[in-house]
């Protein structure tokens, strides 16, 4: 009998076991994934690296360093903020955009603005 038991007892584990994997398989799978995006893949492209898994100020960090990409790609997400719904600044390219436009606003110099400025009176 004791060994019966076990046998049945083993059985209903795996089915257990079976029943959860094959659970947190289905989740994630039906995951939807976010649409491809221009806006990151320049920043990607740009040597940002994989930013789908980068908090924004991470990734701002990388724009404050690289301040013509932060630029460029705020000039991108322009027409991207203007469309976008309510969830976009969570995705991916709302995270993207949030921090190039941080670290575009303060980084922002005329082209024609050779002038250095410096403390005090002169």
């Amino acid at each position: 009998m004791p060994m019966i038991r076990s046998i049945v007892t083993e059985a209903r584990t795996w089915k257990l076991l079976l029943f959860v994997a094959s659970a947190v398989w289905l989740i994630g799978c039906s995951r939807s994934r976010e649409p491809k995006s221009a806006i990151v893949e320049k920043a990607q492209q740009a040597g940002a690296g994989d930013v789908t898994h980068a908090s924004a100020a991470s990734v701002e960090d990388w724009f404050r360093k690289h301040r013509t990409v932060a630029v460029e790609v705020s000039t991108m997400c322009a027409p991207a903020r203007e469309k976008g719904d309510s969830t976009w600044g969570d995705s991916t390219e709302g995270h993207v955009c949030v921090a190039a436009k941080n670290a575009a606003m303060s980084t922002y110099r005329y082209p024609s603005d050779d002038k250095q400025y410096h403390p005090g009176w002169k």
